[in-house]
């Protein structure tokens, strides 16, 4: 409805990224990934499939909250610096957030907290564990 009066990617103030380290179970197996929790809008269940962007790096899932207020994105390789938070389906952009990616806002792990033999944990932290 009025989709030739609204220009996409739509970008506003009220949108917002918070990211963080995180340990999930992938195939059995623990893997550390980044996740953005992006809000500030309802992000609605769609039979295609939601994706983030951030500059070029697409995540390899996202996870729409019950109440839609919120959605969760998955990557398992490092972020460009600076690089612009997007949101879509299928191929097409629909949300840029006006904050690009910093990593100094990323919430760390302890890495001598991780379960043996988590996967990706030199890609985020630069170190065996």
């Amino acid at each position: 409805m009025f989709g030739n009066l609204i220009d996409f990617p739509i970008e506003s103030e009220r949108l917002k990224w918070e990211a963080r380290l995180v340990v999930r179970d992938l195939n059995q197996e623990p893997h550390l990934m980044m996740r953005i929790k992006i809000a500030g809008t309802h992000f609605p269940e769609r039979a295609i499939e939601p994706f983030v962007r951030v500059g070029k790096v697409r995540s390899l899932f996202v996870t729409i909250a019950e109440d839609g207020l919120s959605a969760n994105a998955y990557f398992n390789q490092p972020l460009p610096e600076g690089g612009r938070v997007e949101f879509g389906y299928g191929a097409r952009v629909l949300l840029r957030f006006p904050r690009p990616f910093d990593r100094e806002l990323v919430r760390l792990l302890d890495p001598k907290r991780l379960p043996k033999n988590t996967r990706f944990v030199e890609r985020f932290l630069g170190q065996a564990h």
